[in-house]
């Protein structure tokens, strides 16, 4: 999936070179875009730290944190990231409400950087919900959502995303 990431960026930064000649617009969305990758990983860490502290996974992460074992740390999250399945930022109601934002932003005469943080993000949790498993996603609702419905909030956050992006090039 990361090749999925940096394939996307590259399209929209390289397109909007060719077509804009901005260099400091397109650095600058690709540091935003950095970020908002960032901030998906970000949402482990919350977890970690406030939403699930008593977890022996979330414990050991803590202790290698704490012990300024970085690597060990994140190796640790790496390892076991199918194991939380409910995290704050990887949700649908999330997802939707960021691409929403997306599109505002990036319509709006607003910074580059910011639209690169919101489109980036976007992008991420995309292709995380496109690579694992969809009903994860909709933990955050009292009810079971079918196949069909499923794919209807795909294809909206999809048409979401490529506004977005076009906004970004154009």
């Amino acid at each position: 999936m990361w090749i999925v990431r940096i394939l996307v960026v590259v399209a929209v930064v390289g397109v909007r070179l060719l077509f804009r000649q901005d260099w400091v617009g397109s650095a600058l969305l690709t540091v935003g875009w950095l970020i908002g990758m960032a901030l998906a990983e970000a949402d482990h860490l919350f977890y970690v730290a406030v939403c699930n502290p008593q977890e022996l996974t979330c414990q050991r992460v803590r202790s290698e944190i704490e012990k300024k074992e970085w690597r060990n740390a994140w190796g640790i999250l790496k390892s076991t990231v199918a194991e939380r399945t409910r995290l704050p930022i990887h949700n649908v109601l999330t997802a939707v409400v960021v691409a929403v934002l997306g599109v505002w932003v990036v319509s709006s005469a607003g910074s580059v950087l910011a639209s690169g943080v919101v489109v980036g993000l976007g992008v991420r949790l995309f292709t995380e919900f496109l690579a694992g498993d969809k009903k994860n996603w909709f933990w955050i609702f009292a009810r079971e959502f079918d196949i069909r419905e499923i794919r209807v909030v795909g294809l909206v956050w999809a048409l979401l995303l490529v506004i977005s992006l076009v906004g970004l090039v154009r």
